[in-house]
């Protein structure tokens, strides 16, 4: 039963998301495209929920962390290990209804940086969609890695068949890692 009634409440919250007319408050003319449906029809901004808007509109939120430290002990071979700091950065783009988060782990000692990894992770609720279409490190030197992530974020039209597709738009991130510890998203 507490499965049912969960349904129903995100299916009505959930409606009224795709229902509600886009804030004005937004920076968005009317007749500006956000996106391209499928049959390559222009989405309009009134045609968006505002957390859709959103989206498709707001600056993505870059975020770093320092994880240096973790794991470091004594002795010569750890020594050494412990001059390596560690950051994980992140770039989100979306909201409550529908993101993606791309995040690289990397690790630099000021003369070099000396791993990095990257994954995605995304949510959606239906019908909005957020994907992840891979994240790749395209360019590796001693004093730099380089990143690059590719999302989709759209809405879909529920019909009796499931989720059809009914516009996205698709975005490219670039991260970069340096030596001495400095990062940055560029989207």
């Amino acid at each position: 039963m507490r499965k049912r009634f969960m349904t129903i409440a995100a299916s009505c919250g959930l409606a009224l998301a795709v229902v509600a007319p886009a804030a004005t408050a937004l920076a968005v003319a009317a007749d500006d495209p956000i996106a391209v449906s499928e049959d390559g029809q222009a989405v309009q901004a009134e045609q968006l929920s505002p957390e859709q808007l959103a989206a498709f509109t707001n600056e993505p939120v870059a975020e770093g962390v320092d994880v240096s430290g973790e794991g470091a002990g004594a002795g010569s071979v750890q020594a050494a290990a412990a001059a390596t700091k560690y950051r994980k950065a992140q770039f989100k783009r979306g909201g409550s209804l529908m993101w993606t988060r791309d995040t690289v782990y990397f690790g630099y000692n000021g003369s070099k940086v000396t791993s990095s990894k990257g994954w995605q992770e995304s949510g959606h609720v239906f019908p909005n969609i957020a994907k992840n279409n891979g994240i790749t490190r395209y360019h590796t030197t001693s004093s730099t890695h380089k990143w690059r992530a590719k999302d989709t974020i759209g809405a879909g039209v529920p019909t009796p068949w499931g989720d059809v597709k009914a516009y996205s738009k698709d975005y490219t991130h670039y991260f970069s890692g340096s030596k001495s510890g400095a990062w940055n998203w560029k989207g």
